[in-house]
């Protein structure tokens, strides 16, 4: 079972895989191939058919995908992967830029937003991959908590799932409340459970992680509101 289904997911996670090179590589060329580019001018506009000026509208639609299509396996932290991502293949490709003769890091050069010297735009991206990756971890965190993904790993084989029964809502705080969860084991027995849970698990179907050995211990026990097509 567990190798069915981890060769179900090997198709999406290979294509996340090379979503997420995609990314990395055009917002590299976008910078490190900017100083390159050659354009053609008529009397009211530029172009070229060059892939470095295109990049960056490409590079945009690249993370969009990667972003919905890796939020399966990073839940809230893909937008903020996929965004310090392409500002970290962003700034590496000014720096190899700079390395390789093709431009000094005092020297100014623009792109979409500006006029910034090499070296500042390499600041700008590293800053900005430093923001995006806080955001991660924080999504990382929110969705840690929300689907219990600690207590998943605790458990590791003796984890079983059910469907949940929320009643009882008290409010405790701002967004969250205190319930009793009821659910049927693998042999049909019922359990209950007090739990905390955010307001927003009263509004969609909720399951029981439990140990397998020990359904029926409440210490062992936890509400989780997983994605819809998660277990």
């Amino acid at each position: 079972m567990a190798r069915g289904r981890l060769a179900a997911q090997a198709p999406l996670v290979v294509a996340c895989a090379l979503v997420a090179w995609q990314v990395w590589m055009l917002f590299h060329a976008t910078s490190a191939e900017s100083t390159r580019v050659m354009w053609s001018c008529g009397e009211s506009d530029c172009g070229t058919n060059e892939m470095a000026a295109g990049a960056p509208l490409m590079g945009a639609a690249v993370v969009a995908a990667l972003a919905l299509m890796s939020r399966r396996y990073l839940h809230r932290a893909a937008p903020g992967v996929a965004l310090a991502l392409a500002a970290a293949g962003f700034g590496a490709g000014w720096q190899a830029a700079v390395d390789a003769g093709d431009v000094g890091a005092d020297e100014s050069a623009e792109w979409l937003v500006g006029w910034f010297t090499v070296a500042d735009w390499i600041t700008l991206s590293w800053t900005a991959a430093g923001v995006f990756a806080l955001a991660a971890v924080w999504g990382a965190v929110s969705s840690l908590r929300r689907t219990n993904g600690l207590h998943r790993l605790r458990l590791g084989r003796r984890l079983a799932t059910a469907d949940a029964e929320l009643r009882d809502w008290s409010r405790v705080g701002r967004r969250r409340g205190r319930v009793v969860a009821r659910f049927e084991d693998e042999d049909g027995v019922r359990h209950e459970f007090p739990a905390v849970v955010g307001q927003y698990a009263l509004g969609r179907p909720a399951v029981v992680l439990y140990d397998a050995r020990r359904p029926g211990e409440a210490s062992s026990s936890r509400v989780s509101t997983p994605r819809k097509g998660m277990p």
